[in-house]
């Protein structure tokens, strides 16, 4: 059944002055024209580029060339930069990750996800270029966790307002990957990041949207109801979120440019180019002034920079 509830659309035109939002889905996943990654960028461009991430959700660049540095300068543009995840790093910016997908290093990421949930203070956003891409495929998806929440009968919604679910690092791969270097750092990376809670439904500080804010990766379960019914609601709503109306499907060109609200989205790498070669490099920022904790689970269990 289609949503029922009245659609008001964001008013760009009254909005911005300097950049061009080209909307792909209504008030979800927007082509940013008019903007020069290359060249420095004004204090009121950069205004109106964060207003659009947080209308949005997404914002994509046609393909740019830009170095290292501009990629690290662009993050920072939505936020200080983050210690991000468990990703390799670039030789002349160690804040910038590096994904390099061949028949060696098969990609593993394919699967729904908010980065980083397992903290207390999860990122802000990332900032991701595709600088190398496979003959075909490779593709990215993101789903706005807002529009899912819209989308719910009001019913729904207040069942769901109030409750908070367990998020943790364990529920994914790092458990297998970390077992296999020893039981020392299993344990040691279980005794670092503890599971954290989080509320099902968060606002958007920015956006002052509501948004689910469960994952497939790293929410263990849902809290303060029986068992059985923690597992068939958080099932529904890993389920819900994926419906096309809530989803956008991206193919990257080399060189092309996504930036996302981690707050309000989940993504979904698509895996199906092996044994083709793609190259991701991304930089993850935080909310300004926040308390964030910059560790990574192997970080602190191998103690060095380059990992994985």
């Amino acid at each position: 059944m289609a949503n029922t509830k009245p659609l008001k659309l964001i008013n760009i035109a009254k909005r911005y002055k300097l950049i061009t939002p080209v909307p792909r889905m209504p008030n979800f996943a927007a082509w940013i024209e008019g903007v020069d990654l290359t060249k420095p960028l004004s204090a009121a461009v950069q205004a109106e580029l964060r207003q659009a991430l947080f209308d949005f959700e997404v914002i994509f660049f046609k393909p740019q060339v830009i170095t290292p540095k501009q990629h690290v300068a662009l993050a920072k543009v939505f936020g200080p930069l983050s210690g991000g995840s468990y990703f390799n790093r670039h030789p002349t910016e160690p804040l910038l990750e590096v994904i390099v997908s061949d028949k060696d290093t098969p990609p593993q990421i394919d699967n729904w996800h908010t980065d980083i949930s397992w903290k207390a203070n999860p990122p802000l956003g990332t900032a991701i270029q595709i600088t190398e891409t496979p003959p075909a495929g490779g593709n990215t998806c993101w789903i706005s966790t807002s529009k899912a929440y819209e989308w719910l009968s009001p019913g729904m919604q207040k069942y769901l307002d109030g409750l908070t679910a367990v998020h943790t690092w364990e529920n994914a791969g790092f458990r297998e990957a970390l077992a296999a270097r020893g039981e020392e750092a299993l344990i040691a990376a279980i005794k670092a990041f503890k599971p954290v809670v989080h509320p099902v439904v968060r606002v958007n500080p920015d956006s002052k949207r509501k948004c689910l804010f469960v994952n497939s990766d790293f929410t263990r379960h849902i809290q303060g109801v029986d068992r059985h019914e923690a597992e068939g609601m958080l099932q529904f709503l890993l389920n819900w979120m994926k419906k096309p109306e809530f989803m956008v499907h991206h193919q990257w060109e080399p060189h092309g440019i996504a930036i996302w609200d981690n707050r309000s989205t989940q993504h979904y790498a698509v895996a199906d180019y092996w044994p083709h070669h793609r190259v991701n490099q991304r930089a993850t920022f935080d909310v300004p002034g926040s308390k964030v904790d910059k560790r990574s689970v192997t970080k602190t269990v191998l103690k060095k920079d380059k990992i994985m």
